[in-house]
């Protein structure tokens, strides 16, 4: 048996959203050409997809250095720019 796609998303609901704010995204959907639903969606997987600072943080602290001088670094930015 075969699982459809759609089968294994989840639902979010928000409610008592203000009329003004509803109004807006809808209008924002329209003149996208897509359902507010789409819209909304679009929205909510690009913010999902977007790290948090914390989140980049916790990225930087996890990598590890670059065991480099300043003069070589500075060599490399030179090198970088003359290349231009």
């Amino acid at each position: 048996m075969q699982k459809s796609y759609t089968a294994s998303m989840k639902n979010i609901q928000v409610k008592e959203v203000p009329d003004d704010v509803h109004g807006i995204w809808r209008k924002r959907a329209a003149i996208e050409g897509m359902s507010l639903q789409e819209f909304l969606l679009r929205k909510l997987t690009r913010e999902a997809r977007r790290p948090t600072t914390a989140e980049l943080f916790e990225r930087i602290e996890h990598r590890e250095g670059i065991d480099m001088t300043g003069e070589e670094a500075a060599e490399l930015l030179r090198e970088d720019r003359d290349a231009r």
